[in-house]
């Protein structure tokens, strides 16, 4: 901290203090004053002018030079207001209350921020255990059914559940910046759908669900990111089929409805994906989105990450679409992703 540079930042107070002076000297010059007096007063004022400005300037420079000593002698240097011994002034006290909010919200962000890898750590272990059933799978049936055709040996449906996995993967890495690699135009909600299920065509038929899709053409245009929708879409399938009743054929209607206008929405169109599975316990509705939260059903036997619907909210939101969830224990859930009728992107 230079005093040549703490003046300039100040130079308003000398232009004022010459300004006295001056009209002083002037004053005496009119009362025919003696000019050893004016040359006196002028002394003086201009002395108490840079006197003054010096001690400030020693002030504030002990003040930060303080601050910077005990910072520099710690590893976690935004904890050093804690230590720090501040004058008994205005100016310190805001500072020191200045640097306190800052010192909390760093201690937040970074509380966050390993939350944030906790939670990924613990998505990796999950997501290792569950594509190693696949694999394992898959080597099962190339060692027992090495007479048998490819095609009709079920591997297919295993590298599925190991591209599904990936996929995900794949998505939740790129979660956090969605906005540099999206594209918003028209889409064709009902070629989406149909490509979705299709994709998933094998593993439905095996399980023997009937599936029901209808008035999937909307009224007004939907503008979204086409591939984004699919992965939620996809996402929302994969449940309905991981969450079906064993004893009971997994039944899946898939349609839009149409909505009016409200508080939030200016009219549009919500997807709504119905199924007849176990459902979710009404205690558990309002975390089905939070990332992690497997529930009851996902700690029954069925392999659950937590992350397929935390990553479809998550991506609605970005896509300035809206996400909501319906559902009865033992009679099924119905997942409804809202389009508005003029998204704000």
């Amino acid at each position: 901290m230079k005093f040549s540079r703490y003046v300039k930042e100040h130079i308003l107070w000398v232009v004022l203090a010459i300004f006295l002076v001056i009209t002083t000297d002037i004053l005496l010059m009119t009362v025919r004053g003696s000019l050893h007096a004016a040359l006196y007063i002028t002394g003086v004022a201009l002395l108490c002018c840079f006197l003054g400005m010096y001690l400030e300037y020693r002030k504030s420079r002990r003040l930060f030079e303080e601050v910077k000593s005990k910072q520099d002698l710690m590893d976690k240097k935004y904890l050093a207001v804690e230590v720090a011994e501040f004058p008994e002034s205005q100016e310190a006290e805001m500072l020191k209350d200045i640097l306190k909010q800052s010192e909390i919200a760093m201690t937040d962000h970074v509380a966050a921020y390993r939350r944030d890898i906790e939670y990924y750590k613990d998505y990796i272990e999950t997501w290792v255990h569950e594509i190693k059933i696949p694999i394992s799978t898959s080597r099962m049936i190339l060692e027992n059914h090495k007479e048998v055709p490819l095609a009709q040996s079920g591997i297919d449906a295993e590298i599925d559940r190991i591209e599904g996995y990936v996929e995900q993967a794949l998505y939740y890495a790129k979660s956090t910046e969605v906005e540099k690699d999206y594209f918003i135009k028209e889409i064709d909600i009902k070629a989406i759908v149909m490509q979705e299920v299709k994709k998933r065509k094998k593993s439905l038929i095996a399980m023997k669900a009937v599936m029901d899709l209808h008035d999937l053409t909307p009224v007004e245009k939907i503008k979204s990111d086409g591939k984004w929708i699919a992965f939620i879409i996809g996402q929302i399938l994969e449940n309905s089929m991981k969450y079906a009743k064993k004893e009971e054929a997994l039944k899946l209607s898939i349609y839009l409805e149409e909505y009016g206008n409200d508080e939030r929405r200016e009219g549009g169109c919500a997807l709504v994906i119905r199924d007849n599975g176990i459902g979710i316990k009404n205690a558990e509705l309002g975390r089905v989105f939070d990332k992690g939260f497997t529930g009851s059903n996902g700690r029954s036997g069925r392999a659950s990450t937590g992350i397929g619907l935390y990553l479809c909210k998550k991506l609605c939101r970005r896509l300035q679409h809206d996400i909501c969830i319906e559902s009865r224990e033992g009679e099924g859930t119905a997942v409804k992703i809202l389009f508005s009728a003029k998204p704000e992107l």
